[in-house]
């Protein structure tokens, strides 16, 4: 009898535990000139009971967590690692079925100039700076919206979209990597939802500045104009 009560209360518990899910999670990222992203990330849960989960971050060298609004007695844990930062979050007691949860954090680098491979030579144009976000659900809260909205600097704007995955299903008609203005500035945001454990989604984007844009634009416009001139020599009638 001891021994199947045991087991009741272990299969108890662990439906408990994976009781809880995250409805949305959507993080804002302010980019700076330099690379510096200022990020604000904001949890819809439900489910909540006392305890502690871990929430895959998507980013590495994170510094500076912060707190910014929860319910009362929630705490969190920066656990930084080489792949993937995680964040400890501790459920009171007292805790309410749904929460909302707001915290804040730095990741330096987050926009940065590639660097070739020694004795290779680069393949992107001089002042090109990339900007490559991965998030793997590695814990088993699924997660049932996923975004990541990140703003550029000012001047900068989203030259090309590198990667975007997965890919877009039969049924999705939002597209996976969706380039926007925020508040005045260029940006892009990256979203998926049903993220279960093992799931992943990625974007990569190329940054350049305004200026650099308009100058090809300019170039492209030259080429037309001499296009144009050179098709009209060649159909002009010829002399009677």
């Amino acid at each position: 009898m001891n021994k199947t009560f045991a087991i009741a209360v272990m299969c108890c518990a662990f439906g408990s535990a994976n009781a809880l899910e995250i409805k949305a999670y959507d993080t804002r990222l302010d980019v700076a000139p330099d690379g510096l992203a200022q990020a604000a990330a904001t949890l819809q849960l439900a489910g909540c009971q006392a305890g502690r989960f871990k929430l895959p971050t998507g980013f590495t060298g994170i510094e500076h967590l912060q707190l910014e609004d929860a319910p009362s007695g929630v705490a969190l844990k920066l656990v930084a690692s080489k792949e993937q930062s995680t964040v400890e979050i501790e459920l009171p007691e007292n805790v309410p079925d749904e929460a909302k949860i707001t915290f804040a954090f730095q990741v330096p680098g987050v926009l940065y100039e590639p660097k070739p491979e020694e004795g290779q030579k680069s393949t992107f144009p001089a002042g090109t700076r990339l900007l490559r976000h991965a998030f793997v659900n590695t814990q088993t809260t699924p997660v049932a919206k996923y975004s990541v909205q990140v703003r550029l600097p000012k001047e900068t704007l989203v030259h090309g979209i590198r990667e975007q995955l997965p890919k877009n299903k039969r049924k999705e008609f939002t597209p996976r990597v969706e380039l926007d203005r925020f508040d005045g500035l260029q940006g892009a945001r990256l979203q998926m939802a049903g993220l279960k454990q093992g799931d992943r989604t990625s974007m990569e984007l190329e940054v350049v500045s305004e200026g650099r844009s308009l100058g090809w634009l300019l170039v492209g416009l030259v080429l037309c104009i001499g296009y144009l001139i050179s098709f009209r020599d060649l159909v002009k009638p010829g002399d009677r």
